[in-house]
């Protein structure tokens, strides 16, 4: 970066540090928010409490050091560094993005990404594909399972003019590229004795929030949402809408685990169609320089649902949570699994000129009930340890060990007691199996997702999907095949006849789920998974004494 552009953006930067704090424009659960109106940002004219603060220092520090230090600078990483160090007195959700960061957060909650439509795994510098998407540019294009691509360039008409071709560019990255631009594959196909030349025309790929939905039983449907996206609220219709109208579906599994949150108003919209009532406070926020907002039901929900569990784990945030508290607060169903992730902040986006963003808190927001979920931040350094720290106080294996930050009694609509901060408490409680914490075990399942595609290339299968999850069996003697292709690629010894009877059982109930992915699709992995799931069971379980349970102890 010239020393121009690196004064430009310490311009772009100063400036708008100084006067952020007076702007508008909403995000929740750091994910973007749509607001409600059009905000323009103008740095001339935005004041602030005190006038004097910084102004120039930056700038003039960093015009001494390039003029008088004794060695080269690398002014662009030291401006990285002056604008990272800003935050560090802020909560952890209050972040600088780079423009690539921006790029791909953007991308996430647009729920579509440009590129050739393609699932894949890297192998060394190879990219091996698992799944091509029906009707995208690589489906088009003629490409298949088990390619291998090897070398993809873009076309030379496709490059602006006086523009280099990028030779040190990773293989991943130059899949990507503009709307309608092409690229060139190089493919080596099983049993092709030549390399392949593929022109792929890139394309806009629409990525469903809902992972999978299907029957549980006669009457209980099962959703797996992934995030909150500006299409989420049309692919959760499209899944209720076959589970009532094709399958008689009386009662709902919705499945947040692993849910990292997403769009505010996705998660409300999906909230008005799990309550009939009118005027239910679902989700408010407050902040200091912005007006308190309260959400509430519509009465205009399309579907009839009678008993609804909501799954969650320790990575279920933001809107997943939103969800899950309003429908413990108001006793509408039951919350199944282990504790939330506790993020209860509302963070605004801005974009600044050079495509970076900052991504600053601004509110926070609160269940009906009154709760702020959000977990204690004062050791910043420690607040991603989340997870281990769960593991050492034995939460994970043990509901006596759940922590409560914030003692403060809150109630539902039944009466029911109720905390707040540190995340959603669930109403049933199902511990994480601790010898899956087993080391051999851990480095066996990161081998599943490779050993399943080199065993799918070697074993043609000759059994439709239904009779794959009901009744393919694996014998315990694949588990040898498997220790010995994890030694293989990564070199690590594991002996699989020390290994305990119940992990073994673990690994080949989930080799199974990931050959049924390779072999099928999402819904196999995911049927064959929940078969044998405790959360899932639980929630069936649950339905037996859901009045029961959603009433005052």
């Amino acid at each position: 970066m010239s020393k121009e552009e690196n004064q430009n953006k310490i311009n772009i930067w100063l400036p708008f540090l100084l006067s952020i704090m007076m702007l508008g424009g909403m995000v929740v659960g750091g994910k973007l928010q749509p607001s409600t109106q059009e905000t323009k940002i103008v740095f001339e004219n935005v004041g602030t409490d005190n006038k004097n603060i910084g102004q120039g220092r930056v700038e003039e520090l960093i015009r001494y050091m390039q003029a008088k230090y004794v060695d080269t600078l690398n002014t662009d990483q030291m401006v990285e560094t002056a604008i990272t160090s800003l935050f560090n007195d802020l909560d952890p959700h209050s972040v600088y993005m780079s423009s690539d960061q921006v790029k791909k957060a953007n991308e996430s909650l647009e729920g579509s990404f440009v590129g050739i439509g393609i699932e894949y795994l890297l192998q060394n510098d190879t990219i091996v594909i698992l799944k091509v998407f029906e009707d995208g540019p690589a489906a088009k294009a003629g490409l298949k399972f088990g390619d291998r691509i090897v070398d993809a360039k873009n076309l030379r008409e496709d490059r602006k003019q006086g523009e280099i071709e990028d030779e040190e560019g990773s293989l991943i990255k130059r899949l990507r590229g503009e709307n309608r631009s092409q690229v060139e594959l190089s493919i080596v196909r099983p049993n092709e004795p030549n390399i392949i030349k593929k022109e792929v025309t890139r394309g806009r790929i629409v990525v469903s929030s809902v992972d999978v939905h299907y029957m549980l039983n006669d009457d209980t449907g099962y959703i797996k949402l992934n995030k909150f996206s500006a299409n989420t609220i049309t692919d959760f219709m499209d899944a209720l809408s076959d589970l009532v109208d094709n399958h008689q579906m009386k009662n709902l599994v919705f499945d947040l685990r692993q849910n990292g949150g997403g769009y505010l108003h996705e998660a409300v919209k999906i909230l008005n169609q799990l309550f009939q009532e009118k005027d239910q406070k679902l989700v408010y926020t407050i902040g200091k320089n912005v007006k308190k907002e309260e959400f509430f039901t519509t009465g205009r929900n399309v579907f009839e649902i009678n008993k609804i569990c909501v799954l969650i784990d320790e990575n279920s945030a933001s809107a997943s949570e939103i969800v899950a508290g309003a429908v413990q607060d108001w006793d509408r169903g039951l919350i199944i699994g282990r504790r939330s992730y506790g993020k209860g902040l509302v963070q605004e986006q801005y974009d600044l000129k050079d495509g970076s963003a900052l991504r600053l808190t601004v509110a926070r927001y609160y269940t009906p009930a009154g709760r702020l979920i959000q977990r204690d931040y004062a050791e910043k350094d420690k607040y991603d340890q989340y997870i281990e720290d769960r593991i050492e106080s034995g939460e994970f294996t043990n509901n006596d060990q759940v922590t409560i930050s914030d003692t403060s009694k809150f109630y539902t609509a039944n009466g029911r007691e109720v905390y707040a901060g540190g995340g959603i408490t669930p109403d049933v409680y199902v511990p994480y199996d601790s010898l899956l914490l087993d080391k051999d075990y851990q480095r066996l399942s990161g081998s599943l997702t490779r050993f399943a595609f080199q065993y799918v290339e070697k074993n043609p299968l000759e059994i439709d999907e239904n009779e794959f999850v009901e009744n393919f069996k694996l014998e315990e003697s694949i588990l040898n095949e498997l220790a010995i292709f994890h030694e293989q690629n990564n070199e690590e010894l594991v002996d699989v006849t020390l290994l305990n009877d119940k992990i073994k059982r673990e690994l080949l109930t989930t080799l199974h789920a990931r050959l049924g992915k390779q072999y099928f699709s999402d819904l196999e992995y995911y049927k064959i998974l929940n078969n044998a799931d405790p959360v899932v069971r639980e929630a069936l379980n649950a339905q037996k004494i859901y009045k029961q349970l959603t009433e005052k102890n």
